[in-house]
């Protein structure tokens, strides 16, 4: 049987209770005298159940708050209108201005030329054709005097009253009646509807988070154990 012997040679006591246990080599199995067996220690190679600390990866249960929306029907009254147009009656009143004539009688002077009969006496002579005693006809002057009357321009003023037209602005307020168009809302119908709100609540649950947990495992390792064996004095002169 060939094992790996790593050697740590320790040269020891032989204890009694040992030897009477060894009667052949543990090297090469031969028998031997006890006397002639030698202590040795080497370090075996052993298969020992250790404890170890493993992580492991569990699923816990914990206890959380959790919030919700949950939706609350409240009711509302809704109201349907219409719009109704109408004629009504509206008084104004508006400012105009006309122009009005009419006529009026004003004082005027006039200057106006006349022709005037002016008699004047002329004096001269008057020549006439007469017979004197001898039968001859003679011309006679006789003084004389004659009326003469002649057209003179004077001028003269004269006192009347003449019409004329006036144009006057005249501004007045007048009122008036139109119809003007009106609107009005009346409610025709009413009913209730239900609306949906938001509420936000809170709850306790139970979830399940992963966690990390050490717990002990026993595992098999292979240890290199010292180890006293007995062999001869041949085969303890040779280092593994």
């Amino acid at each position: 049987m060939n094992r790996i012997w790593l050697c740590v040679i320790c040269v020891t006591a032989i204890f009694p209770s040992s030897l009477a246990l060894a009667a052949h080599c543990g090297k090469c199995g031969q028998q031997c005298n006890e006397q002639h067996l030698v202590k040795k220690v080497v370090l075996v190679p052993t298969v020992v159940t250790e404890t170890r600390v493993k992580s492991r990866l569990i699923e816990a249960t914990e206890e959380r708050e959790e919030k919700y929306t949950v939706f609350k029907r409240v009711a509302k009254q809704q109201k349907f209108t219409k719009e109704i147009c109408y004629l009504e009656d509206e008084v104004k009143t508006k400012t105009i201005t006309e122009t009005k004539c009419h006529r009026v009688t004003n004082p005027v002077e006039r200057t106006y030329g006349v022709q005037v009969p002016v008699e004047e006496i002329h004096e001269g002579t008057a020549t006439r054709t007469c017979c004197d005693v001898c039968g001859r006809e003679v011309t006679v002057e006789t003084p004389c005097s004659c009326k003469k009357t002649r057209l003179e321009k004077e001028t003269r003023v004269q006192q009347t009253e003449v019409e004329d037209v006036v144009f006057e602005k005249v501004t007045r307020q007048i009122d008036y009646c139109v119809k003007t168009p009106k609107k009005q809302v009346e409610t025709c119908a009413e009913e209730t509807v239900y609306k949906l709100e938001p509420v936000e609540k809170t709850r306790k649950v139970s979830v399940c988070v992963p966690k990390f947990v050490k717990e002990p495992v026993e595992v098999q390792v292979t240890k290199m154990i010292p180890t006293a064996i007995y062999c001869c004095e041949k085969c303890s002169g040779i280092h593994h």
